[in-house]
């Protein structure tokens, strides 16, 4: 029986999907996770419509055996959303093993690699143990280097895996026939070969996969702040600065990605959501105990910022651009916190957060995570972590400056 379908008045197509003959939005189907800081940011997937939508079609091509592969540029989250997948697959099912190509990936590595969680069957099979369906997880796929004659002994072999189901032993010249495997692979248009070899490519449910949009990203670093600073009861005041926080962290890498592009004397002025997320880790290490009034998470947000984005700019010119930008922002967006102080060109005031801020014998798990005061203090704490160092390895005699 057709029934008919009443079509939404906003958004696209792809904002939804069919459930019990309607359409409904992918946000319906985002599940609410409970994030504790104490796991790092890089081993969860916060879900958002994109990724769920996402991993829906992937999940269901996986568990019907077919390959996936994830094309998108570097840092848009394609390694983290097929990680998150293949970490919830039934594990009575599934298995995966997960596995990185490089300029050096060759033929000869890869099987290696990928004979590592296989096991010998009957005759000439071998398979994961069990009857275990094995996913290989292959990321940077085109990363391996191009041969004399164009090709890449990589992924050819991948291909007459995919193509005949078996690979030859190199020692007995016998054929290993393969089973129960599939492949989930991402790469980088940009990067390697910026192309495998179509033969290849045909056996593959190819997605492409942008950016997160600026919702997304907001959503993602809420649950991720959310999960350290309310968790571990920081003080209101505290709190009611995170979402400015958040806002200032997203305009300041649209601006930073903007005004400092990649060129041939600076190709690695690239800059991705891995940078941004950079700065929320480094948030991540306040503690209510030295934390407990707005204006200096504020500072360390500044602090954060300038050690993942200025620390990498090559020029002084830049950096004073950069600087220019972040004081611009932060007086915009704190105008109760007094940030010009330490963007000023003259007398400009030290601003540095480290671990070893109460001293180097109190790193012992992690250490203390604060403000150093001043250039004497900084310069009294790195001296004694020399002194101890050069006590108990071969003298290394280092000059410290400012």
């Amino acid at each position: 029986e057709m029934k008919t379908i009443k079509y939404p008045s906003k958004g696209t197509i792809f904002d939804y999907y069919v459930k019990e003959s309607r359409l409904e939005e992918w946000v319906s189907a985002i599940e609410t996770i409970e994030y504790s800081s104490e796991t790092p940011m890089g081993e969860v997937t916060v879900p958002t419509s994109e990724t769920v939508a996402l991993t829906f079609f992937m999940r269901s091509l996986i568990e019907t055996h077919h390959s996936v592969m994830l094309i998108g540029l570097a840092g848009c989250g394609k390694t983290q959303s097929c990680m998150g997948l293949l970490k919830k697959l039934e594990p009575d099912v599934f298995m995966f093993y997960s596995m990185n190509m490089s300029y050096y990936t060759d033929s000869t590595l890869l099987q290696t690699m990928m004979e590592n969680p296989l096991e010998k069957k009957a005759g000439k099979l071998y398979a994961p143990p069990g009857k275990l369906q094995l996913v290989y997880f292959i990321d940077d796929l085109n990363m391996p280097a191009l041969d004399k004659y164009n090709t890449q002994s990589a992924i050819e072999l991948l291909k007459q895996k995919q193509d005949y189901g078996h690979w030859w032993d190199r020692g007995k010249i016998i054929v290993k026939d393969i089973g129960n495997t599939q492949y989930v692979c991402c790469m980088n248009p940009t990067a390697g070969s910026f192309t495998v070899n179509p033969r290849l490519q045909r056996h593959f449910w190819t997605c492409a996969v942008p950016f997160p949009e600026q919702a997304a990203l907001r959503t993602i670093y809420a649950c991720f702040m959310k999960g350290h600073f309310e968790r571990l009861g920081f003080k209101p005041v505290v709190q009611d600065n995170i979402s400015g926080i958040i806002s200032a962290a997203l305009s300041l890498h649209g601006m930073v990605a903007s005004a400092f592009r990649k060129t041939a004397a600076n190709f690695h002025y690239e800059f991705n959501i891995r940078h941004m997320s950079g700065v929320f880790a480094g948030l991540l290490q306040a503690k209510p105990t030295e934390f407990s009034d707005a204006e200096k998470i504020v500072l360390l947000w500044i602090h954060e910022s300038e050690r993942i984005y200025g620390d990498r700019l090559v020029s002084v010119s830049d950096l004073a651009k950069y600087r220019a930008l972040a004081a611009e922002l932060a007086k915009k967006m704190f105008k109760s916190v007094n940030a010009q102080k330490y963007f000023q060109e003259k007398n400009r005031e030290l601003l540095v957060f480290a671990p070893f801020s109460k001293g180097i014998t109190e790193m012992d798990g992690g250490g203390t995570y604060d403000r150093i005061p001043g250039v004497e203090r900084l310069s009294d704490l790195l001296g004694e972590a020399l002194r101890e160092f050069n006590e108990n390895n071969a003298a290394m005699d280092l000059v410290l400056f400012s």
